[in-house]
Parts: structure tokens; C-alpha cells; sequence
């Protein structure tokens, strides 16, 4: 099972993580971002949470915001600054589009 976007940079415009993965990046996010940028995306990575939905496209550019700052931070290992960074670009360019932000 894996955790899929929209607007992503593979010929399919999706970034796809395994769920394992998925987790991983969470818990790397919230180890180097400020409390109030984690709070902003912590609902994402909460296992209780349900992932499959819209985000409008508000919200895909203030989500991408906090991923391309984590992604700049120098805790961050390079290989996931790699992946949050294109996930950032996902949400951006959503934003851009003003097009609901996929998540499944």
C-alpha cells in the first residue's frame, strides 16, 4: 500500500510513497521543522487520520511552503530533501493551478 499525490513530477503527475516510507518522512519532517510548521502538517502523517481526500489549493501551498522548508533545513538527510522538495513542488503546482491537491 502507498500513499499517492497529484501534481507530481513522474510521466503519471503523481509522487508515490509506501505507507513505511510515508511514516519515515513524517517522522524526519518533525524533527526539523519548527513546532508550528509541524502542528500546520502533522494531520497528514497521523496514522488515525484519513489521507484520501482534497486539499484545496490553499492549503497544497501552505503545505508545500512547510515542505520546501523543511526540505532546506541542514538536519535534513540529503536523499529525503530529495523526495520532500518534490513533494513541495506537487503542492505547488497545484497551488499554481488553483486545482485541488489529490492525496490517496
Amino acid at each position: 500500500m502507498s500513499v499517492d499525490i497529484s501534481h507530481g513530477s513522474t510521466q503519471w503527475g503523481t509522487e508515490t510513497l509506501s505507507y513505511s516510507a510515508f511514516a519515515n518522512m513524517g517522522r524526519h519532517l518533525a524533527h526539523v521543522l519548527p513546532d508550528s510548521d509541524w502542528r500546520a502538517i502533522r494531520f497528514l502523517f497521523d496514522p488515525k487520520s484519513d489521507i484520501v481526500g482534497l486539499v484545496s489549493p490553499q492549503q497544497a501551498g501552505a503545505i508545500a511552503d512547510v515542505f520546501a522548508k523543511a526540505a532546506q533545513h541542514p538536519k535534513m538527510p540529503h536523499d529525503w530533501a530529495n523526495t520532500v522538495r518534490r513533494w513541495a513542488a506537487a503542492g505547488y503546482r497545484a497551488h499554481a493551478a488553483g486545482e485541488p491537491w489529490s492525496w490517496s
